[in-house]
Order: C-alpha cells, then structure tokens, then sequence
C-alpha cells in the first residue's frame, strides 16, 4: 500500500487525538459531583412539598368520603347521624357501646383506610389498636373525629340534624382531624404521645383542657397535621382548611364576638367554653338546642 502524503497527515492527526483521550480529572468530577448536589437540592424541597401536597389532597378525599356515607347512613336512618349515646327508645341498645363509624362499614364504607389520614404519624396504628370483634381491619380509634356537640348535645338528641337542621350547615363542623399527633400541652411540661389517645374518635368542643390547671395528663386533640392546620368536613360534605395553630396557644373561652356574629349557638345561647374556628367560617352548631319545644343540654356524663 502506497501511503501518501495526506493519508499520513490523517493518520497522525488521528493518532495524536487518540494520545490526548484520558480519564476525567478529580476537578473534572468534583465540578460533576457539586452540580448534581446542587440539583437535588433544589429538586427536594420541591418533592417534598407536592408529597405533602398529594398527602393533604388525599386527607380531603377521605373526608369527603366519611361525609358521603354519613349522608347515605342518614336517608336510611330517618336523619340520624350514628350516635354513640342515642336518646332512650329512639335507636337500638347497641348503638350505645360502639363507635360512629362502625355503624358505617361496610354497607356505606368498605375501605378501613378510609378513616387513617395520611399525615397521621399513627396512622399504622389503628387498626392494630383494640380491634372491633366484626372487622379486625378496622379498629376504635380514627385519625377523624365527629362533632361531639350533635353527638352528645340533649343526650344525642341534636344527632337527628334533618330535624333540627342548623342555619348555617356549610359551616357546622361534622368531621374533621383528630389529634393528638406528637405531643400534649400541659402547664408544667410537654409530653410525647406514645399512642394515639383519641377520646373515642369524637371532636370535643373544649377537650376539658385547662391552660392553667396542674394536671399533665391532659391531651387535647387539636394538631396542626397540615402544615399550620387541620381538614374539617362540614355537613354539606364541604371540605375546608382550619388554621389551628395559633388557636392551639390562645385559653378557651366562653364567648368569641366573630364567632357570635357568624351564628354560634355555644356563643349567643350556652355560652360553653369552646375552641372557635370562626375566622374559617367554621362553628360547633348554629341551631336550635330545643327537642319538642324544651330547651336542654346534656354535657357528657351530665
């Protein structure tokens, strides 16, 4: 083979290209290694934030949920929400003993995971917890609680909502997240919760805390699960966002003058101590406490 001129120019440029190929340099992947560092860093925060987000939306879609088989429990129950402590006569005897949402399952909800939210750090817990006897998937405690006052208020008596219908159902509370998650206000100390202490998965208005009082088993269930905030579901199946962080800090009190303005019945007629949520247009109730034409409340164990 005849090599020429040019071909010996080509191969020698090829050759010293060839010679100049060598590994990356340790400046070379530490450049590489800063910029990949750099990107997750600014990729996690983001990931982060649309977990949460997926979490709280699907926190209101078990919410929506629980109120759309509490509405189809109520048609096949002449208006009655599932009480716990029903006026004498007026439901069955095992009514009594067991917890609202047993009475859902599974003709008006068939997922137990309906009722864990995904934010609830106990949320694994639950349904190992003293198990109902009919379903060991579902146990008595709920990451949701229900309005306590409907429940208990006149013996149970205001649990029949299509009867004594508040004026404002888009913003009576009906179910909401229930706490405590990770620690209890106390006045002389800050205790970890070990287990969810879910007061029967029933919403108190006041939860019997104290700020002032010595005791240091009190365990409001009040949180901020999402973000500075809870998810409370509201008779209409409304879901809406409560900001209980600062609420979480303030005493309770027997009157709130938003909260009387926006209808409370527990503001303008009982005047009971109560958390107020009324700058996110929730209330305990804004009706009649009246059965028969009888005014009467009945606290629990009252």
């Amino acid at each position: 083979m005849v090599r020429t001129k040019h071909t010996s120019r080509v191969a020698a440029r090829v050759g010293g290209l060839a010679g100049r190929r060598r590994g990356a340099t340790l400046i070379e992947l530490l450049v590489v290694i800063a910029l990949i560092t750099l990107l997750i860093s600014i990729l996690i925060p983001g990931l982060r934030g649309s977990m949460k987000l997926a979490s709280a939306t699907l926190c209101k879609h078990h919410l929506r949920e629980i109120g759309l088989s509490l509405m189809m429990y109520r048609i096949d129950n002449d208006g009655w929400l599932p009480v716990e402590d029903p006026p004498d006569g007026t439901m069955q005897a095992a009514d009594t003993v067991d917890p609202w949402f047993e009475k859902l399952f599974p003709t008006y909800l068939s997922d137990p995971n309906i009722l864990t939210c995904p934010d609830d750090p106990h949320r694994y817990r639950m349904a190992k917890l003293n198990s109902i006897d009919d379903d060991p998937n579902v146990g008595n405690y709920a990451s949701y609680g229900i309005n306590g006052f409907p429940m208990q208020g006149l013996g149970g008596g205001l649990a029949h909502v299509d009867r004594l219908r508040p004026h404002r159902p888009s913003n009576t509370i009906l179910v909401a997240d229930l706490g405590p998650d990770r620690e209890a206000r106390t006045s002389s100390a800050v205790q970890t919760v070990t287990g969810p202490t879910r007061n029967s998965s029933v919403l108190s208005w006041d939860d019997g805390y104290d700020p002032f009082a010595s005791s240091v088993s009190a365990r409001p269930w009040l949180t901020t699960r999402h973000g500075a905030g809870i998810h409370m579901l509201t008779l209409t199946g409304g879901v809406r966002a409560a900001q209980t962080q600062k609420i979480m800090r303030e005493p309770i009190k027997r009157y709130y003058a938003d909260c009387a303005a926006g209808g409370c019945t527990m503001c303008n007629q009982l005047h009971l101590p109560h958390y107020s949520f009324a700058k996110d247009q929730l209330f305990w109730w804004t009706g009649s406490t009246s059965a028969d034409g009888v005014t009467a409340f009945i606290r629990p164990g009252g």
